[in-house]
């Protein structure tokens, strides 16, 4: 028996990200960076778990388009750059793309930011068991 792993997708999730980024220019990649991301997969449906410390609930937009579930944010920091800077803290924009698997209600999926992490809820949808029709 085949054993569904809905985010062995994660490799081609990879591939989606990497065609748009190819599209930016050299100086918009340089700027852009991918939150962490945890996911897995209960009962109910899966959990996407994404580190997006230090960004505000309104700075992230996340829609849901033909099968594609899209985040996006950007963070900006208020230090100030002098000539004595270090920067290691990634800032500005961000995006991550992820193909939903099949039998999830993407008109219910709940997001809710909590100590800098994301979480979205992505519910299964109910799906009948098939059953016998008798033909008579």
């Amino acid at each position: 028996m085949n054993s569904y792993l809905p985010f062995t997708l994660f490799n081609e999730l990879r591939d989606i990200n990497r065609g748009f980024d190819r599209q930016a220019s050299d100086g918009e990649r340089a700027a852009q960076w991918q939150p962490a991301v945890d996911i897995c997969e209960n009962e109910g449906g899966f959990l996407l778990v994404m580190d997006v410390p230090g960004i505000a609930p309104d700075a992230v937009d996340i829609t849901v388009h033909n099968g594609v579930l899209t985040v996006q944010g950007e963070r900006k920091t208020d230090a100030q750059t002098t000539k004595n800077s270090i920067k290691e803290r990634w800032q500005g924009q961000f995006i991550r793309r992820f193909s939903l698997p099949e039998g999830v209600e993407a008109d219910e999926i709940a997001a809710k930011i909590e100590h800098g992490v994301l979480a979205l809820n992505i519910p299964k949808s109910t799906v009948d068991e098939p059953r016998k029709i008798t033909v008579q």
